[in-house]
């Protein structure tokens, strides 16, 4: 099975490491946080180091400013 991904196995990386891939990552404490590839996985600010797992793509990328689709929130 080399050089296949096993399902249902999920990558950790640890404060400190460097983030590799864009995404939405979640930590051992329940907290999500969008990270930009080139970060450092932070440090709970209560907790201390901790571990964080890929949840999935950011869509920031996807979605657009009501503001440019003409469609105004109206507050």
């Amino acid at each position: 099975m080399s050089g296949h991904k096993q399902q249902g196995v999920k990558r950790r990386f640890k404060t400190g490491h460097m983030v590799q891939h864009e995404g939405l990552y979640s930590n051992d404490w329940g907290d999500d946080l969008l990270l930009i590839q080139g970060d450092l996985f932070p440090t709970h600010p209560q907790m201390g180091e901790t571990n964080w797992t890929y949840a999935g793509p950011s869509i920031m990328h996807l979605s657009k400013s009501p503001k440019i689709n003409g469609h105004y929130i109206g507050y």
